[in-house]
């Protein structure tokens, strides 16, 4: 069960790149439809608590969620929405998976770990492959508006690092709420905060979201399959093996958008995007070994003990 789930895990976050990319060009508001998306799939999850009778109102007014809620999810997706009107979504994926970097980078700067040689080597490893993915040349859609968006998308990037350098405090000391929850309380702040900054940098409109059958489609898939399923897998997987594990979705997931965009979008693929891909995987990968390492023996101790 917990390699299954890691796969549906993989391939739900992977292909939310490519739902992202069909609402926003069936005419959905960008940033709007992200807020939407995340407001009503945390008011789910709030709801589903609330019948149990469980701590709503206690992890609402909890301030450290409101942090997470802020950088988890609105700095990465505010960016990520917005900048999907300008690259692909594989693309879109690809710099995404530069989160497990940006983490590392920030754990160093807290003197909270590390880098040995092979780390500093697997940083620049996958830099180059961030490289090769941007220069210009190996698309005709390249533009200004292109760079700024992949830009973007590395900022929102730095985002998720640090929220998920603060939640796995906050988590480790916080034992009231179930982790399901707290996600849930995360996902409605950073909903809610999407929306306010929709009217500030956009012209929002919520009949845009609806407009057609492939904004139905995406709006339905991203708040159910993406936002409740994935990340209720995602903590879950937390919750029987550890946060390394998991987060490993980002080596996996560009791969898989990158199939999708290509299959369902027709978006170009060049064997220096594949190349680039490939190099950041490899390179986040070489970056958290350590970790990766003591999970596989971990797993072969609970083995033999059983």
């Amino acid at each position: 069960m917990i390699f299954l789930n890691y796969l549906l895990v993989c391939v739900i976050f992977g292909t939310t790149f490519l739902f992202i990319k069909i609402g926003i060009e069936a005419g959905a508001t960008p940033i709007l439809s992200g807020g939407v998306r995340f407001t009503i799939a945390g008011l789910l999850v709030l709801a589903y608590f609330a019948i149990k009778r469980d701590q709503v109102k206690q992890a609402l007014l909890s301030k450290p969620l409101i942090v997470v809620g802020f950088c988890i999810t609105f700095m990465t997706f505010s960016t990520l929405y917005w900048a999907e009107q300008f690259i692909t979504s594989g693309l879109a994926a690809v710099l995404s998976a530069t989160g497990p970097m940006m983490i590392l980078l920030i754990l160093r700067q807290r003197k909270e770990a590390t880098l040995d040689s092979v780390q500093i080597l697997g940083l620049g490893i996958a830099l180059v492959g961030v490289l090769f993915i941007s220069l210009p040349g190996f698309s005709s859609a390249i533009s200004y508006m292109w760079v700024i968006g992949c830009i973007a998308v590395l900022i929102g990037e730095f985002g998720y690092g640090y929220g998920s350098v603060f939640s796995k405090r906050y988590f480790a000391t916080e034992h009231r709420f179930s982790p399901f929850l707290m996600n849930g309380v995360q996902m409605f702040y950073g909903g809610l905060m999407l929306m306010a900054f929709s009217f500030i940098v956009e012209k929002p409109s919520f009949p845009s979201l609806v407009a057609n059958p492939n904004a139905q489609l995406s709006m339905l898939y991203l708040i159910l399959i993406g936002s409740i399923g994935g990340h209720g897998l995602y903590y879950w997987l937390i919750s029987k093996t550890n946060p390394v594990f998991p987060s490993t979705w980002l080596y996996v997931s560009p791969l898989i958008a990158i199939f999708v965009g290509y299959l369902f979008l027709k978006e170009m693929v060049t064997p220096l995007m594949i190349l680039g891909a490939f190099f950041i995987i490899f390179g986040v990968l070489l970056s958290n070994r350590h970790s990766i390492v003591k999970l596989v023996r971990n797993g072969e101790v609970t083995r033999s003990n059983f």
